[in-house]
């Protein structure tokens, strides 16, 4: 193939690829599908733009490597242990239940080798696709985004263990032998792992840092990566695995955030790639002689994808709603699976028509997420009516004709347990709802008058007494459960005063709309608070400081939604003398300690008179536990004051030196 050939290639790639994409963006689908597409269209089963796959399954192939090479940078040990209970119950269950499930459908179509392979890849969800969702939506830190968030991980890490293991389904039979040689190999080569990323390649990357050659330490990383990838592979295993492998080997160094920097520009082309390529590879006129069968068998895997992370979520401790959203937000099939699917069509596992089979479900499992995504809320609301999930321990919890007056108190985070202390000191009796049931166990067993359940629901804040407490605090971080809660308890109770922690300033006009009194967005307060510091910082005049965040409070959160042009005249009509930073900018204050041979000993200030001679001020002078504030003319020095002096830099340095003598 010639440059030309092979320039034309990459054009019709990318060029299709970037308008598909701008396209998507407009209904909202992620670029994955865009990809997808754009393979389909200028591949051979398409407008045959590009009929010559070779070079472009090449470049996929470098994607998937780099993929993996990122995801082993990437892993956090720490951040895994923090979120083990979901990450490995949640995530291990969802697996075995998913895969259970669909191998028992399976059975009638494939021999068990292949059912078992394809139910695993089918049991994986989109990373991309999930989490740019909780990311835009503001779930990140919701109860169901932290459990989604681990699944996840445990999900890319079966996928990248899998990958050695692929060949093994082959056969009627499963070769016990061959899989415990396999496990021992994957074993010895991760304990070299680990042990050469605390010492061998720390020291390799240090040598190469230290000499701020830029170039130098990319090509040395991608040299790692590459080198180790193929040494494992010679070992009989995967490229991906090796990738990920050398990802793991820089990931415990302290380089590991800038080689991720630097290499996420080439994975996110490389993977561009790799899924047009997919997209290549789909046959239309397959799909649309199937079209009926492969719409419905993707319903059917959204189907048990959904029951069986649900049922993983809520087996590990989850409520109901937690689970249910968790169920349906795993929904779309993973990016790994495409790459298994790959592998099992290389080593004769997967045939044709299976492969093409898997490929067209996969694309419409995403398609099909933010649609499901966009009502996932209202519909897990809508189950709720109809499924009332209790605390086992309602029978022992005050009734709610026990409470009244009380405040109650909905999430016990941080921010809800200072509340609760506040509370507790000046005698405010208090009522505590908490979805996090070991959070619950731990409460009661200190003695708090806490509820295991979801807040969202009419029952639970009918049993936490809402209809007769004075005041509400909602601390949760979920945005869409805030509103709800916000406006179930205002149907339950018009009196009641709403205080909500939120996240956005964004968010605070709704909130007070469906019901709450007071929004305090983190965003407007931080915002506030480190305008305050800046101030303090260049020493601008206390009581001006004071005026400027007064003022800033009182426009509240209206103003933070101005334009610019608002916010400018906003601030000229504070009426602060600007220009006092330029007087204020070069005052500094600075410590002297008076010594045994220091002139000032035994001296008065009117004596030394650093005002008239220096230009610099006494401010405080500190005896032992005495303190004494703008000390007068007679004040004589002894060994052992710590003064205080205000002034410029020059000029404090003139007046030490005086003071020493």
């Amino acid at each position: 193939m010639d440059a030309f050939e092979f320039l034309k290639i990459f054009v019709f790639v990318f060029g299709v690829s970037a308008f598909v994409v701008y396209l998507l963006n407009k209904v909202k689908l992620p670029p994955i599908i865009g990809f997808l597409i754009s393979g389909i269209v200028i591949g051979p089963y398409g407008a045959k733009l590009v009929q010559n796959t070779e070079i472009v399954t090449v470049f996929a192939d470098i994607g998937i490597i780099l993929l993996l090479f990122v995801l082993g940078l990437e892993l956090s040990l720490a951040k895994l242990f923090e979120s083990r209970r979901f990450f490995l119950i949640a995530g291990g269950a969802q697996i075995i239940i998913t895969s259970l499930l669909f191998s028992g459908l399976a059975l009638f179509f494939y021999e068990l080798n292949l059912s078992i392979f394809i139910s695993l890849i089918i049991a994986l969800s989109s990373t991309a696709i999930i989490l740019k969702y909780l990311l835009d939506s503001g779930e990140i830190d919701s109860p169901h985004g932290k459990i989604v968030t681990s699944i996840l991980v445990f999900q890319d890490l079966f996928a990248v263990f899998m990958t050695p293991f692929t060949p093994l389904f082959m056969g009627s039979s499963f070769n016990l032998t061959n899989f415990l040689v396999k496990l021992v190999n994957s074993s010895l080569i991760v304990t070299f792992v680990v042990l050469a990323s605390r010492k061998l390649v720390p020291s390799i990357l240090f040598l190469i840092a230290k000499t701020k050659i830029r170039d130098l330490f990319i090509i040395s990383v991608l040299s790692i990566c590459f080198s180790v990838t193929l040494i494992v592979a010679e070992l009989g295993f995967s490229l991906a695995f090796g990738a990920f492998i050398a990802g793991l080997l820089i990931s415990e160094s302290e380089y590991s955030h800038q080689v991720t920097a630097d290499i996420i520009p080439f994975r996110e082309s490389f993977m561009a790639i790799f899924f047009v390529s997919v997209g290549m590879l789909l046959d239309i006129n397959f799909l649309m002689e199937n079209l009926g069968l492969i719409i419905l068998a993707s319903l059917l895997i959204v189907l048990i994808k959904t029951i069986g992370a649900f049922l993983g979520v809520f087996i590990s401790g989850g409520g109901f709603k937690t689970a249910l959203i968790s169920g349906i937000l795993l929904a779309p099939i993973s990016e790994f699976s495409f790459v298994l699917i790959l592998l099992g069509k290389k080593f004769g596992l997967v045939d044709e028509r299976l492969y093409q089979f898997f490929i067209a479900s996969s694309v419409i499992t995403m398609i099909l997420s933010p649609i499901l995504f966009l009502y996932v809320h209202k519909f897990v609301d809508f189950m709720g009516n109809y499924v009332k999930a209790k605390d086992k321990n309602w029978g022992k919890f005050k009734g709610e004709d026990e409470l009244k007056d009380h405040v109650v108190i909905v999430g016990f985070g941080l921010t809800g347990r200072n509340v609760a202390r506040v509370l507790k000191v000046i005698g405010i009796p208090y009522v505590i709802i908490e979805l996090n049931i070991l959070t619950v166990k731990k409460m009661r067993e200190l003695g708090e008058l806490i509820l295991h359940g979801d807040a969202t629901s009419p029952d639970v804040l009918k049993k936490a007494g809402v209809a007769k407490a004075k005041l509400m605090v909602i601390t949760v971080p979920d945005p869409v459960s805030t509103r709800r809660i916000v406006f179930i308890a205002r149907s339950l109770n018009n009196h009641i005063y709403i205080i909500v922690r939120t996240r956005y300033v964004a968010e605070v006009e709704e909130l007070q709309k469906l019901g709450a009194n007071e929004v305090m967005p983190e965003e407007f307060e931080i915002s506030i608070e480190i305008a305050n510091r800046v101030l303090s910082y260049f020493k601008f005049p206390l009581n001006l400081a004071k005026e400027y965040v007064s003022k800033l409070k009182e426009g509240s959160y209206e103003l933070f939604r101005r334009d610019d042009a608002s916010f400018n005249e906003f601030v000229r009509n504070l009426s602060l003398p600007r220009d006092l930073l330029d007087h204020l900018k070069h005052v500094e204050i600075e410590t002297y300690w008076v010594g045994v041979g220091s002139k000032a000993r035994q001296t008065t200030i009117g004596e030394l008179d650093l005002r008239k001679h220096t230009g610099v001020t006494i401010l405080i002078v500190k005896r032992g536990e005495e303190i004494f504030i703008n000390p007068s003319a007679d004040f004589k020095f002894e060994v052992g004051d710590l003064v205080v002096l205000m002034g410029e830099r020059d000029k404090i340095e003139k007046a030490i030196q005086m003071l020493d003598g």
